[in-house]
């Protein structure tokens, strides 16, 4: 599998999945990292340095949206993206993850390119191949006026062939301020509607939030085994998401879940993945009711993102569903469980069956394959749906800083000055006023009469309230 980093946050996360090796010291999986200044590449620790780009442009910040005018302006800096995502991002299979933050600078602007660019590349000249088949194949009067139709028939069958994304982006903390929370709204909406467009090849999102992370960093204290929420985030995603690919593809002796179902749940229909896990010493289990339990906490619950509301109920009681595609259920426990059976896997299904609204199939699996006296559940399961903070949080948090603001009263600094005597004195006359005019002035004034001298404009009139 390919992964790719962008930005800062995204490199970092992608370094965590270039630190896996074989026995034999090959990369367990192919990553590449792209920022846009030379110095924050020279912490990585693991990725392959000719697998690594920078753009050359120094540090954004976090302006996701001046980074993007300045990746629009500088035509080096746009050409070296799209030549990334053309020549070194070359996905062997059928899935290419894409990492960043959506806190920052480069990794937000250069995400939402880069989703542009792979498409443009790699999957629309498939569908143009297949509409051009449609073309020869009819009459022009006919192609033309069935055009729509035709384009959709070409999409679905080149969709088959399609390299696909999965989009993981993080979300800033709350105390990232104000401009950080509105501009990351802009962005994830943008990102949302294109991964809810078939079209555009993204298998799905995952909306990790550093939110969710440092509270639970915050909770766990010196159990969190990181120095910082960051370090913390990164080895939560990085666990997970191996973790599950590892054992749905062949990772464990007793694998059970078949590796075709588990590319079902990835690459079919369109949305948020979520991703639920829950953890139990053996000593807390004592029958299969135990472990169904476990799984109807892990289906309720996210472990990268706040809750996802797969149920809604309006203020008159109106009740919505969230879409949900094909759902997977994953048990590895220790062997000395092994006298529990199989059976709660069955009696979990039918739970979380009457649960949730389907459309797609359930998914399970069951490997034997530990010795650490702990059970593990997986549920992982693609909703067109959002995390809550994203959904309705970050509005509500710009709004209560915006609030803050709105019931504050802001001073108007000025700085004491000193008498000036005579000699100091600044006459400020426009001489024009006066009826003296200089001779250079009016030559000037003649040459320049339709010219609008934008350097010495007076800009005080601008109305700030419309800003």
């Amino acid at each position: 599998m390919t992964l790719v980093g962008f930005g800062q946050a995204g490199t970092r996360m992608v370094d965590k999945f270039a630190s896996l090796k074989t026995k034999d010291g090959k990369p367990v999986y192919n990553t590449l990292a792209l920022n846009s200044n030379d110095g924050d590449l020279k912490e990585l620790k693991h990725v392959p340095v000719e697998n690594q780009v920078s753009l050359k442009l120094g540090g954004l910040g976090k302006n996701p949206e001046k980074a993007m005018a300045i990746l629009e302006e500088n035509r080096e800096a746009s050409e070296k993206l799209k030549e990334f995502i053309t020549e070194r991002v070359r996905p062997s299979d059928e899935l290419v993850l894409f990492f960043a933050g959506l806190g920052g600078g480069t990794g937000t602007s250069t995400l939402v390119k880069a989703i542009d660019e792979f498409y443009d590349y790699h999957n629309k000249p498939k569908i143009v191949e297949e509409l051009k088949k449609i073309q020869a194949s009819t009459s022009p009067e006919d192609f033309k006026t069935n055009l729509q139709k035709y384009k959709v028939l070409a999409f679905k069958k080149a969709q088959e062939k399609f390299v696909k994304i999965g989009v993981v982006v993080t979300l800033p903390v709350r105390s990232d301020g104000p401009d950080v929370l509105r501009q990351v709204n802009e962005f994830a909406t943008q990102i949302w509607t294109t991964a809810k467009n078939p079209a555009k090849g993204i298998a799905f999102v995952i909306f990790a939030d550093n939110q969710h992370f440092y509270d639970e960093w915050n909770r766990l204290g010196a159990n969190a085994g990181a120095e910082n929420y960051r370090d913390y985030a990164n080895n939560q995603i990085f666990n997970v998401i191996h973790e599950i690919n590892t054992a749905t593809n062949g990772g464990g002796t007793s694998v059970t879940f078949d590796p075709r179902d588990f590319r079902r749940i990835i690459l079919e229909g369109t949305g948020s993945l979520v991703i639920g896990k829950v953890e139990r010493s053996i000593d807390e289990i004592t029958n299969n009711h135990d472990l169904t339990e476990m799984f109807m906490e892990s289906i309720q619950s996210s472990v990268l993102h706040s809750s996802i509301a797969i149920e809604e109920r309006d203020e008159n009681g109106n009740v919505t569903y969230a879409k949900v595609h094909h759902v997977g259920m994953l048990a590895v426990i220790d062997k000395a469980l092994e006298k529990t059976g199989s059976a709660f896997l069955d009696e979990a299904k039918n739970e979380i069956v009457e649960k949730l609204l389907l459309t797609g199939t359930v998914f399970t699996g069951y490997l034997e394959d530990r010795n650490d006296f702990k059970a593990s559940v997986y549920t992982f399961y693609k909703a067109e749906a959002l995390p809550s903070r994203l959904s309705k949080g970050l509005v509500k948090e710009y709004e209560e800083f915006m609030a803050k603001h709105k019931h504050a009263s802001f001073r108007q600094e000025t700085i004491q000055q000193i008498a000036a005597t005579e000699e100091d004195l600044d006459i400020d006359l426009d001489l024009s006023e006066l009826g003296i005019e200089l001779a250079e002035d009016n030559a000037r004034a003649d040459s320049n009469e339709h010219e609008i001298d934008v350097e010495n404009l007076d800009l005080s009139d601008i109305d700030l309230s419309k800003l």
